[in-house]
């Protein structure tokens, strides 16, 4: 969620040219991002573990051929110029991350498109969960039985925040960023329960579903 990158990066620091800003008649550019071979995608959002590479899509498509596009890195005012290309290989890993695309025809006339890449891990669930898998548990259908687990993603110190789902028995139970929580209504008999985790950005991680036993104290005496 893996195609060759070049990963292609200019020396040197160059100020972007001062262009008009019209192309007619194309329409509008736009900027895709592909990853580990996947449809190219409006949602600029990547891992960082793999290279990924950026497109440039005009519209309407026959202008494509007919325009120049140079992909900057821009900070504090200062552009820096990356490569040219309708396309732009990189690694997330790097500091400068592409952020503008300036596209010019021949007769100097241009457009800057400007944009955010997010560098997102997915997050990750523990597969040491209470109750274990094969556990048996003695209640009654009022016992409150505890369910735990853990989850950890990379980018928890940037602001992102996981969310999890306790599905048990196929019924599924919201439960935001706890990370245990207390159950009652189960029957005698198997249950089977696992958890899902998605971080802000949709990335999502989830455990093989695992089997419980619950044996009714009332139903043995």
């Amino acid at each position: 969620m893996t195609a060759s990158f070049l990963g292609l990066f200019l020396v040197g620091c160059l100020d972007a040219p001062d262009y008009t800003d019209s192309l007619k008649p194309v329409e509008s550019i736009r900027v895709l991002v592909q990853q580990n071979g996947e449809t190219y995608s409006t949602l600029l959002k990547v891992h960082p573990s793999d290279p990924a590479t950026l497109y440039a899509e005009v519209s309407p498509e026959k202008y494509q051929e007919d325009l120049v596009f140079e992909w900057y890195h821009s900070c504090n005012g200062k552009d820096s110029l990356l490569d040219r290309g309708s396309s732009y290989s990189f690694y997330p890993s790097n500091d400068s991350l592409p952020n503008k695309l300036i596209a010019f025809d021949g007769e100097g006339n241009s457009q800057t498109q400007e944009f955010t890449i997010v560098v997102n891990s997915i997050p990750i669930l523990s597969d040491t969960t209470i109750p274990a898998n094969g556990d048996t548990l003695y209640g009654t259908t009022a016992s409150a039985f505890l369910f735990s687990w853990y989850s950890i993603d990379w980018d928890l110190n940037n602001n992102d925040t996981l969310f999890h789902t306790l599905d048990i028995d196929g019924k599924e139970f919201d439960v935001g960023t706890l990370l245990e929580v207390k159950q009652s209504g189960m029957s005698a008999g198997v249950h089977k329960f696992r958890v899902i985790v998605r971080d802000l950005y949709g990335d999502a991680d989830t455990i093989a579903y695992k089997k419980f036993y619950v044996i009714d104290t009332l139903e043995a005496k």
